[in-house]
């Protein structure tokens, strides 16, 4: 017991004096011969190690080959990848709002053909309503003596001379207008020939030959030479003849063909 003491009690003084560097210096060496080792490996071994490793690394990411029938190893065809199909943009909708309701286009109607333009009237053709002369021609600027009524006044027609009950035409193709009877020009009518004018014959006999609104022709029979006009008795017998166009009074032989 005692020895074993003392070799205690000397090897705690020897790592407490000196050999504690003795120790330390040992560990260091064995340190530096291990690196020295690594180091002085050839590169040759160092590649072997990692072509090793890097066929393990393949082996294990490569799939495990499954066993066919018959003993045969074959590779199952991959499955052909299927396109995904594309979803429909979702719509976008602002709350709050409403969507714009499509306007319909607009329903286009043909429109109806205007009815044909009525024939243009044929031109009219005048005669005279009686075969005499003129005995009085139209003044409408120049004043006239009337021996009946004894004073100077504007004619505004023309008066031929006719025998007592000759019969009186129709100067032009038209409508029998007014049939009346003139305190001064006794028996009249008025035919409406169109376009704005008119004829008018007075001093007839009391009966006419037409009524109004009934169609005549130029040279149809309106009625007979009278002596109903107050103003042309005490005169040679005569028919009083007026043209009126657009309502003012012109002189008829403007239109009665010439002599």
């Amino acid at each position: 017991m005692n020895q074993k003491g003392k070799f205690s009690k000397r090897a705690g003084d020897f790592l407490a004096g000196r050999g504690f560097y003795i120790v330390l210096i040992l560990c260091v060496a064995v340190i530096g011969a291990s690196a020295w080792a690594m180091l002085s490996s050839t590169p040759a071994d160092h590649r072997q190690d990692l072509t090793v490793m890097g066929e393990i690394e393949d082996m294990a990411q490569q799939p495990p080959s499954v066993p066919t029938l018959g003993g045969a190893d074959r590779e199952r065809p991959s499955p052909t990848p299927r396109p995904t199909p594309t979803p429909p943009p979702a719509e976008e909708t602002i709350f709050g709002l409403d969507e714009p309701e499509e306007t319909p286009p607009p329903i286009t109607e043909t429109p109806p053909e205007p009815p044909p333009a009525p024939p243009a009237p044929a031109a009219l053709q005048f005669v005279w309503p009686v075969g005499g002369q003129v005995e009085v021609h139209h003044c409408h600027d120049t004043l006239v003596f009337n021996r009946t009524m004894g004073d100077w006044r504007v004619h505004l027609g023309v008066d031929i001379a006719a025998d007592l009950g000759e019969t009186v035409l129709a100067s032009a193709n038209g409508t029998v207008y007014r049939v009346f009877q003139d305190d001064l020009l006794g028996t009249t009518v008025i035919i409406d020939h169109g376009g704005g004018l008119q004829s008018l014959y007075a001093n007839l006999a009391e009966v006419p030959l037409v009524t109004e609104g009934q169609e005549v022709t130029m040279g149809m029979p309106i009625g007979a030479v009278g002596t109903t006009a107050l103003a042309k008795s005490g005169v040679v017998h005569h028919l009083h003849l007026e043209f009126i166009e657009d309502g003012v009074r012109v002189d008829p032989l403007l239109f009665l063909p010439a002599r």
